[in-house]
């Protein structure tokens, strides 16, 4: 019997759901870029500048988070399925980095902290498991 192996159709979430999850790890990018290499932007709105990260290794676990998620949206926007594994990684450090900042509170924080937190969790925890179903449906190549 023949098999038909033409690459199943485009799901119609992938282009708006990669397209909203590339944004959002973009401001990320852009927010670590502006802070970190103190761009001159004052009225910028930084996350990064309210986090307690004194620690080099979570300075490390905070720029992997967002440039792991600024591929893992790539990755997807473009159908590939290193998504999944990037999208997981992201997911990883974002626990990571709660963990650690719950464990040293800092006092004074302007940013809500669990929001934030949740979100660097959430997000990309919910684009792992899209991105693993699209891979199991054959979606991703």
């Amino acid at each position: 019997m023949a098999r038909n192996l033409a690459p199943p159709p485009t799901p119609s979430g992938l282009v708006p759901i990669a397209l909203i999850l590339f944004v959002l790890h973009a401001l990320l990018g852009a927010d670590y870029v502006i802070t970190r290499f103190q761009l001159g932007a004052e009225h910028w709105p930084s996350v990064m500048r309210f986090l307690p990260l004194e620690a080099l290794w979570l300075k490390v676990v905070w720029a992997m988070a967002v440039w792991l998620g600024v591929a893992a949206a790539f990755f997807l926007l473009i159908r590939d399925n290193a998504s999944v594994l990037l999208f997981f990684a992201t997911t990883v450090c974002g626990i990571a980095l709660a963990a650690a900042l719950y464990a040293t509170p800092a006092p004074g924080l302007i940013v809500p902290l669990p929001g934030l937190l949740g979100a660097m969790i959430i997000v990309p925890g919910l684009a792992w498991i899209y991105a693993r179903a699209l891979n199991r449906n054959g979606a991703l190549h």
